[in-house]
């Protein structure tokens, strides 16, 4: 057993031998509590009981789609289009950037319906 410095309901320290050896007297007096060998500092104390933390894996933000993602995508001819802004539909595009899938997938679907596109080169971007 190891005895612990415990702070809201969480282990603040362990001290890995008698506290009264390793500490000064003023901070050995806050390793007060007896706590299994396999507590480490940061495990939570509750009611007596060790609790260790469960670590949840991060969720990735959602992919944003922007005006660089959408011009990769293109052919030679369309990038020419879309860097001359030579259709009013590319222009509303742009302004709506950045998207994520569905808002993407929609702007991609306006601008293959307005002939500025292929569909092939939607499927690209997409990809």
């Amino acid at each position: 057993m190891k005895y612990a410095w415990i702070e809201n309901d969480k282990i603040r320290d362990v001290a890995h031998s008698n506290p009264i050896e390793i500490y000064h007297p003023d901070v050995a007096v806050l390793y007060t509590t007896q706590v299994p060998d396999d507590a480490v500092n940061g495990d939570g104390w509750v009611n007596g009981a060790l609790v260790k933390p469960v670590y949840v894996e991060p969720t990735p933000a959602p992919r944003q789609w922007t005006a660089d993602n959408f011009r990769t995508g293109m052919t030679l001819a369309e990038k020419t289009k879309w860097d001359n802004n030579s259709a009013p539909e590319i222009i509303t595009v742009k302004a709506e950037l950045p998207q994520e899938l569905a808002g993407a997938t929609e702007l991609l679907d306006f601008l293959v319906a307005a002939n500025v596109i292929s569909q092939t080169s939607a499927d690209k971007i997409l990809a």
